[in-house]
């Protein structure tokens, strides 16, 4: 199961070792790399693109992508790529497929 606590970023360490959850979702707020460092292996993670970015236009958006798979790069148990919170609906459908094929692009090994 997933557990997605917005704002709780201070408590990731006791939601890692003691909630119960497979995976943890992370807001744009948090560092991916300061993340791994407080979860450690116990708990997959998931996120933290800001969603806003996607209004950013394409170059934002790669960039951004780009960064964030860069701080997953070396998590050993698993990340899900995802937005670090819900997807607004005025954003441009095309603009989501440039922010999934950046997705594909960066998140190889």
């Amino acid at each position: 199961m997933i557990l997605f606590a917005k704002g709780a970023n201070h408590a990731l360490g006791f939601l890692a070792e003691k909630a119960g959850y497979d995976v943890l979702g992370l807001d744009w707020l948090i560092d991916p790399v300061e993340a791994q460092r407080i979860v450690g292996d116990k708990v997959a993670l998931q996120g933290n693109m800001d969603p806003n970015v996607l209004y950013g236009g394409r170059d934002a958006i790669e960039a951004t992508v780009k960064r964030m798979a860069e701080g997953f790069r070396e998590r050993r148990i698993g990340w899900i790529a995802n937005l670090g919170h819900g997807i607004t609906p005025g954003v441009d459908p095309e603009d989501l497929r440039w922010f999934f094929e950046c997705i594909h692009k960066y998140s190889r090994k």
